[in-house]
């Protein structure tokens, strides 16, 4: 008997991938075990976003040499070389050879509890000059609607209460082909089962456009659909964002959330991302990033020390790594005092939640229809819906118990 090991890293297009691939081996019978060292095989799922994680991709796979190690995902893609040098009897195979693989078995779904994920497309409309991502995955490829709601239906039937969409760029869906992203989410919405949507990350560009921005906010007004939009800035200049190739203006940014604030009455929550020490990037325009961060005011930021990767336009182009860090860092604590900001406004209120996931150390984690994640004591049957009382801060998170009406 054989028993395989599963690692994955990286965005939650790699998770999907992981766990369609957790699917197809038990349905073929293969076992998997959660400790590496009791593994024959190992399936090393990678990324290469930045340069510090494909520095610790290389040093797992040195530290897996002993095993019958396969290797996937974008490193895959992009380094094969490197791979082999790390060792020279791994296995490469690309993710696009599993996907095949998955079709000898209806319903292959990504599934992990209560959640599930379903990637809409591969690759996007962009070409950010920093972004080797884009190299890894391609220009955009729309899933066919039907194969996107099918699977959502094979997932709702299965449990999963939360269903995420997931791409390079969500908001770019059907960019491609005639059909849309609010079509899209419309379809699904009309699947009669209870469960929620969390629409992915879409990037500004993709929603310049005021007749597709009207529609996607009023897809998003469905009860199903999470009120919760992740859109990445980068930087809060005008002359980095040109640098950076991202074609869009602070402006269009700041358009779009305050068109979807202005339509979901004070329940939306913003996710958005900036990228730090790019090489254009002076003190003004660092300065304006600051600006932006409190013009914006969002619920959550992911903040990147910008990493220069190669075969990107801007390869060759970087800045000290103490600037960086410092910039990181200012940023940093400023989002935790905007964090306190809008987060005390929560605290004693009552929301109704869906029950998703066990919590990292106990209780579990429910989700509102703004998607803040509230912590709760109480072990509560995953799946259910309950009233639940806001009553600590976190900062990142909340923490909450049961209210019984």
């Amino acid at each position: 008997m054989t028993y395989t090991y599963l690692e994955s890293y990286g965005c939650t297009a790699n998770d999907e991938f992981i766990r369609k691939l957790e699917a197809y081996l038990k349905k073929r019978n293969i076992d998997i075990v959660k400790d590496p060292s009791k593994a024959d095989t190992i399936v090393l799922n990678t990324c290469c976003v930045i340069k510090s994680t494909e520095n610790a991709m290389l040093k797992k796979i040195k530290q897996y040499k002993s095993k019958r190690l396969i290797v996937t995902g974008c490193l895959a893609r992009i380094f094969p070389e490197k791979i082999k040098k790390s060792d020279n009897d791994v296995i490469i195979l690309d993710q696009r050879y599993f996907y095949k693989l998955f079709e000898e078995y209806e319903n292959i779904v990504a599934k992990d509890g209560k959640i599930g994920i379903v990637s809409i497309g591969e690759g996007c409309i962009g070409d950010c000059a920093y972004c080797i991502t884009k190299i890894a995955r391609g220009p955009l490829v729309s899933k066919p609607p039907v194969d996107i709601v099918n699977e959502v239906k094979a997932l709702v039937d299965e449990g999963a209460v939360e269903i995420r969409l997931t791409g390079q760029d969500v908001g770019a869906y059907g960019h491609d082909s005639s059909y849309s992203l609010p079509a899209l989410l419309r379809d699904i919405a009309e699947i009669d089962k209870r469960f929620y949507v969390r629409v992915g990350m879409m990037n500004p560009y993709s929603l310049k456009d005021e007749r597709r921005l009207n529609e996607l906010i009023e897809a998003f007004k469905n009860d199903k659909i999470f009120k919760f939009l992740h859109l990445p800035v980068q930087s809060g200049s005008d002359t980095v964002l040109k640098d950076m190739n991202r074609r869009y203006s602070v402006d269009d940014f700041l358009n779009i959330v305050r068109s979807f604030r202005s339509e979901l009455n004070g329940i939306l929550t913003l996710s958005t991302d900036f990228i730090v020490g790019y090489p254009s990037e002076t003190e003004e325009d660092f300065k304006m990033s600051m600006e932006l961060l409190h013009r914006c005011m969002p619920n959550k930021v992911n903040i990147t020390r910008y990493s220069p990767r190669p075969f990107t336009q801007c390869e060759d182009r970087d800045i000290l790594g103490r600037i960086k860090k410092a910039r990181s860092r200012i940023m940093t604590e400023e989002t935790k005092k905007i964090y306190s900001e809008i987060n005390k406004g929560w605290i004693g209120k009552i929301v109704r939640g869906v029950t998703t996931e066990k919590g990292e150390k106990c209780g579990v984690v429910v989700r509102d229809i703004s998607y803040h994640q509230i912590v709760v004591r109480d072990n509560l049957v995953l799946g259910t819906e309950s009233d639940i009382k806001i009553d600590q801060d976190c900062n990142t998170y909340f923490v909450g118990y049961r209210v019984i009406k």
